[in-house]
């Protein structure tokens, strides 16, 4: 990531008015739908949905580890989601992370980045936020090589795309909703909080590095499949 403002956010004019779209959108729609999520379910309803999504994610973890040459973490990752489907009950609970497999989290733009791919410039994308070019091109390719997706596409379940990207959403704000609100309300900038906080964890990910426990962004997991209809 380069080091100036400029370089990394070329764009900044167009990125700054999609940045205001998401804010109303957010406030009109996702916020309130967050707030009634919280009030009609339980929280361990709302984290048994979260971890069901969560291990939907692990084969592409698995094959993008595999693609970085993460031997360690394709194994952790193949196991996490086999101790989970299985003993977990299709991921309702985190079986594997309670015995010792935590989750590592690795999507396509990782992997382009581990092969060299620089991350071009900051972009924030209708509906879904902070990325960059490399993030977004990763995003197109998780919706044609996700395997659950594709499963999905085979079988004619295409609208549970749509339905569980959607709740992944509500799910994500619904955990977030003091966070963002209360950094909204201490930042001179929203916008350039927001970009920096999404940078760094971009940097971190792709070191395999922990993340930081107050970053709203740590359990983003919206890879797509927005980007077919649009990180």
């Amino acid at each position: 990531i380069a080091n100036t403002t400029q370089t990394q956010d070329p764009w900044e004019e167009m990125n700054r008015g999609t940045f205001v779209f998401n804010k109303f959108f957010d406030k009109y729609l996702l916020s309130p739908l967050a707030k009634s999520y919280r009030f009609v379910l339980p929280g361990e309803v709302r984290t048994g949905v979260r971890n069901f999504f969560s291990n939907l994610r692990e084969p592409w973890t698995t094959i993008n580890s595999a693609l970085q040459g993460d031997l360690k973490n394709t194994g952790n990752s193949l196991v996490r989601f086999c101790l989970n489907t299985t003993v977990g009950l299709l991921g309702v609970f985190d079986v594997a992370s309670s015995i010792g497999f935590e989750k590592q989290k690795e999507d396509f733009g990782q992997t382009l980045a581990v092969h060299g791919v620089k991350s071009g410039p900051y972009l924030v994308l209708p509906f879904l936020g902070p990325s960059n070019v490399r993030d977004a091109m990763g995003k197109v390719v998780s919706f044609f090589g996700d395997p659950v997706t594709l499963a999905l596409e085979r079988n004619d379940k295409n609208e549970w795309i749509w339905i569980g990207t959607a709740i992944k959403g509500v799910d994500f704000r619904e955990q977030n909703l003091e966070k963002i609100d209360n950094l909204e309300a201490t930042s001179v900038d929203f916008y350039a909080t927001i970009r920096s906080l999404y940078l760094e964890r971009r940097n971190r990910m792709i070191r395999n590095q922990s993340a930081d426990k107050q970053d709203p962004f740590k359990d983003f997991d919206l890879d797509l499949p927005l980007i077919n209809d649009f990180e």
